[in-house]
C-alpha cells in the first residue's frame, strides 16, 4: 500500500482530471464519428460495448449504459494519467497526454484477437475485425485525440 502512496502524485487533483477526461472523451468521440466516415471502417467503441451488455439486442437502456461506460472509462484512464502516469512521461503537456494515450491504445491492442474471436457484434459481422492494421490505426488516431486534449486540458498550475 505504501508503494501505492509512493506513485500518487501530490499534484493530482481529482476534480480537475475527472473533468479534463470527460471533454477529452467527448473529443475523441467525435473523432470517432468523424473517422469512421473518413476511413470507411465502422467500428465503433459505443456500440462495441452496447454489445457486450446486450449482445445483438439493440434497446435504449443498452445504448444509454454503454454512453455511460464510454465516458466513465475516459474519466478513469484521465484519473489514471492524473495520479500516476503523467509525471513519469516526458515534454510537455501536450506530449505527455498525446503519449499516454498511444500508450494505453497499444497496450491494450494485445486484446483484439479475443474481441474478434468472441465478440457477438464482430462475430455476425455487424462490426468490423479489430486486430488488424486498419483498426489500429484508427484507434491510433483516436486516442491521440484523447490523449492531445487530456493533455492539454489537466495542466499543472503555476
Amino acid at each position: 500500500m505504501r508503494l501505492l502512496f509512493r506513485l500518487l502524485s501530490k499534484n493530482w487533483h481529482p476534480g480537475r482530471a475527472a473533468v479534463a477526461g470527460l471533454l477529452a472523451t467527448l473529443v475523441y468521440s467525435a473523432a470517432m464519428e468523424g473517422d469512421t466516415v473518413l476511413i470507411g471502417n465502422r467500428f465503433n467503441d459505443v456500440r462495441f460495448i452496447e454489445g457486450i451488455i446486450g449482445g445483438t439486442q439493440r434497446t435504449k437502456k443498452s445504448l444509454v449504459l454503454a454512453w455511460l461506460i464510454h465516458l466513465l472509462n475516459g474519466v478513469a484512464l484521465a484519473e489514471l494519467y492524473a495520479a500516476i502516469g503523467k509525471r513519469f512521461l516526458p515534454g510537455p503537456d501536450w506530449l505527455k497526454g498525446s503519449i499516454f494515450g498511444e500508450a494505453f491504445i497499444t497496450a491494450a491492442w494485445v486484446l483484439t484477437p479475443l474481441a474478434d474471436k468472441y465478440h457477438p457484434l464482430i462475430q455476425n459481422g455487424e462490426m468490423p475485425p479489430l486486430a488488424n492494421w486498419r483498426s489500429f490505426g484508427q484507434n491510433l488516431l483516436r486516442h491521440l485525440a484523447y490523449g492531445l486534449t487530456l493533455g492539454l486540458l489537466y495542466r499543472d498550475r503555476a
